[in-house]
C-alpha cells in the first residue's frame, strides 16, 4: 500500500493544477464595434508572444469569448498581438450543408494583415472590447 503513495501526491497534484493541462491561460470575452455597431461574424485572434493562439467568432450583439483549444477557455496569459478579420470563403451548399456566401474584408488592414492591435491578458478573468473605425 505505501508504494502508491506517491502516485496518489501525483494524481492530487494534477487534478490541482488544471488536471495537468500545462497552460497558464485565463477567460477572455468582450465585444466588437465598427463605427460603433455590433460587428457579426468577426474572427478575434489572441497571438502570444511565445505559444498558442487563441480565436473567438463574434455573434449577432458583436460579443467574443476566445477558445485556446477546443476544451480550453481563454488566452495564455501575456502580451499578445490581436488581429480581427471579417473575410471569407465560401462554404457548405452541399447536401444539408447551407451555402455560406464569401464575404470581402470589411476592416482596414491595421486591425488584420498589418495589425496594430496589441493586449495583456492578465491572471483572472478579461473583458476586452474594441472599437473599430472604417476609416
Amino acid at each position: 500500500m505505501l508504494k502508491f503513495v506517491p502516485c496518489l501526491f501525483c494524481l492530487a497534484a494534477l487534478v490541482l493544477s488544471g488536471c495537468g493541462d500545462g497552460v497558464d491561460n485565463s477567460a477572455v470575452s468582450g465585444t466588437v464595434t465598427l463605427d460603433g455597431a455590433p460587428l457579426e461574424g468577426a474572427v478575434v485572434e489572441f497571438q502570444p508572444t511565445d505559444g498558442r493562439s487563441s480565436v473567438g467568432v463574434t455573434d449577432a450583439e458583436g460579443n467574443y469569448t476566445l477558445q485556446l483549444t477546443a476544451s480550453i477557455s481563454g488566452a495564455i496569459i501575456g502580451d499578445h498581438k490581436v488581429t480581427i478579420t471579417t473575410a471569407r470563403a465560401a462554404s457548405g451548399g452541399e447536401g444539408s450543408d447551407p451555402l455560406v456566401e464569401a464575404r470581402e474584408e470589411l476592416l482596414p488592414a491595421k486591425y488584420n494583415e498589418a495589425t496594430e492591435l496589441t493586449e495583456t491578458v492578465e491572471s483572472g478573468s478579461n473583458t476586452i472590447n474594441f472599437d473599430l473605425q472604417s476609416k
